[in-house]
């Protein structure tokens, strides 16, 4: 998942661990099945009292303890929290909930380290895909079908993500969504009236800007992040969620999807910045925010930026990624889809689930975007106005399906730093070709699955109930 230092503070150092998410999980299913039947008793068998339909009152004097990173991911929601929990203890004087700001240098490794002790928090935040699931594999955390009622789940279609063994298991609270940000007066200053829908006519502007003398495009490579964000945003129109995870359990990452994804990166590569490979992604974001650059392939907290340039009078809009596939995914938004679990420590997990509910009620999402700006992750959410046109974009296309975010499937340390990080400093700061970049990806995945033989297993498990 794209966790650069570096953009706008808010998404911490987790990228840095992600080898750590390598380690064998070699007691995983039997950790799960210990922690499946303590946590499938009671209520959680049924839907009824459940999440909002929990009666609180009923739990006596309890406290509620939640581990999260704060405004380091999502600036502003430290203030949302706070106002949220108050709320909550005024309406439920029995119930205390107090929250543990962790380190995002450590953070997923604190999980494990506490999953293995036998005792934690009542709910931590995690983030989608991979990251949620590794937790689940080791049996840290219990589902949100044995916490949260069938409608409370039904309201977030994107806990779809996060499902395994016909259950899913992380509730998310935002849409992390990724557009490409533009420069409108460098796209009209080449003649370019609108935003680019087609793969041919986003070549066909790209060629007009640099023609114009702009820099059509800028990333940096130096640490990794921009290869990433590039793979997510290209590779997804022609391999799902569901192919990816098939070609991780299969081994195959050198087919016709693999090279077709690969050869539409590699016609960008005239259009970037010659110095990838020398700055980090925040360095060339500078760059677009100084107005040296005409786009920029989004990461986290790229609502803040157009915010600021657009109150600085450099006025900047958002587009898709332009289509090259006519699949039925193609033209989709796709997000990250981060959220809280109940861990399997919760000493009452039907009230942590209530709280979760609470979280989520019309109230608490409409102050979540108030101060956040950022789209709740709830269809139940319907603002009566929006704070810029920018973000009636983003609902317009939001009714149009989402995806996922397709880093957050696939074996982070092997296909994400060794893969995605590797090939595109070598193709746009070095001479890989794409054959070579496919053997690159295939080679990868022949190593981890030689190593990771339990992790395999745990895939397998994944693709046949997603």
């Amino acid at each position: 998942m794209n966790r650069g230092k570096s953009r706008s503070g808010s998404e911490g150092a987790r990228r840095g661990l992600q080898v750590l998410l390598s380690i064998p999980v070699i007691v995983a299913l039997a950790l799960f099945a210990g922690c499946g039947s303590s946590s499938s008793s009671g209520s959680s068998s049924s839907s009824k009292n459940l999440g909002s339909s929990y009666n609180v009152a009923s739990a006596g004097k309890q406290t509620l303890t939640l581990w999260w990173l704060g405004n380091q991911e999502i600036p502003g929601i430290e203030t949302w929290m706070k106002n949220a929990i108050g709320a909550f203890e005024k309406q439920h004087p029995n119930v205390k909930v107090n929250t543990v700001l962790e380190s995002t240098n450590t953070y997923t490794t604190t999980q494990k380290t506490t999953c293995r002790s036998g005792a934690g928090p009542d709910i931590w935040y995690n983030w989608g895909g991979i990251w949620s699931l590794e937790v689940a594999w080791l049996g840290c955390t219990v589902p949100n079908e044995a916490v949260l009622s069938s409608s409370d789940i039904g309201a977030v279609p994107a806990v779809g993500g996060t499902k395994w063994q016909g259950k899913t298991w992380l509730y998310p609270i935002e849409q992390r969504l990724y557009p490409i940000i533009y420069n409108k007066a460098l796209l009209s200053k080449a003649g370019v009236s609108t935003p680019p829908a087609t793969w041919t006519e986003f070549l066909a502007d790209l060629a007009k800007l640099k023609a114009s003398g702009a820099q059509p495009l800028v990333t940096g490579l130096k640490d990794g992040f921009g290869g990433e964000n590039l793979a997510v945003a290209i590779e997804r129109q022609v391999l799902p969620v569901p192919s990816l995870i098939r070609d991780v359990v299969n081994g195959t990452m050198n087919t016709p999807e693999w090279k077709e994804w690969l050869e539409k990166a590699y016609s960008l590569k005239p259009y970037f910045n010659n110095d990838t490979n020398s700055i980090t992604y925040s360095q060339g974001l500078a760059r677009f925010q100084a107005g040296k650059a005409a786009m920029i392939f989004a990461s986290p907290g790229w609502r803040q930026t157009v915010t600021q340039m657009n109150g600085e009078g450099k006025t900047v809009g958002i587009f898709k990624v332009p289509t090259y596939s006519s699949s039925a995914d193609a033209g989709k938004l796709y997000e990250d889809t981060p959220g809280f679990q109940v861990t399997k420590f919760a000493k009452n997990p039907q009230l942590a689930g209530a709280f979760l509910a609470f979280l989520h009620s019309p109230a608490e999402v409409n102050e979540f975007y108030s101060i956040t700006g950022d789209v709740p992750s709830d269809s139940r959410w319907h603002p009566t106005s929006y704070k810029s046109p920018i973000d009636g974009e983003l609902l317009q296309w939001l009714g149009q399906g989402i995806d996922y975010y397709s880093a957050n499937y696939y074996p982070t340390a092997n296909i994400d730093e060794n893969g995605n990080f590797v090939v595109f400093q070598g193709m746009y700061g070095g001479h890989t070709t794409v054959a070579q970049a496919l053997n690159t990806y295939q080679t990868e995945i022949t190593k981890w699955r030689q190593l990771q033989p339990a992790e395999l297993a745990n895939y397998r498990s994944w693709l046949n109930g997603y």
